[in-house]
């Protein structure tokens, strides 16, 4: 099994955590639209999560930057969104509340537990 995995910790870490959390979120709903209901109602929430991103986004963008293979080239393009996403979350939090209150995200929440077990295999696996 483990000839089948990446060699380069920082898709092993990375790959695992989004299987984790794919789990969490497909398995354990109602916490997490809870939660987001909690984001939605709390601006200040907004900028927990965006001080929280930042640095783990700047940190794929500086430290790993690179774009050899579908795995690294897969983990940059998610530090490049997280990038973005902190910005919002910091520079314009409303936006991001917005885009949660329309209930997409809350009706479609397996979706997203689905995609990030299939993004945290990637990672391991590609």
């Amino acid at each position: 099994m483990t000839n089948m995995l990446n060699n380069d910790p920082f898709l092993l870490f990375f790959g695992t955590f989004y299987v984790v959390i794919g789990l969490s979120i497909f398995l354990a709903q109602k916490p997490w639209r809870d939660f987001i209901e909690l984001f939605i109602e709390n601006d200040s929430l907004s900028l927990v999560l965006g001080i929280l991103t930042l640095p783990i986004s700047l940190f794929i963008i500086f430290f790993y930057n690179n774009w050899d293979g579908i795995g690294p080239t897969a983990l940059m393009v998610l530090g490049y969104i997280g990038l973005l996403k902190a910005l919002i979350l910091l520079l314009r939090p409303k936006w991001m509340q917005n885009f949660l209150g329309t209930g997409y995200i809350q009706k479609y929440l397996w979706i997203d537990g689905l995609s990030g077990i299939l993004l945290g295999a990637g990672l391991l696996l590609l």
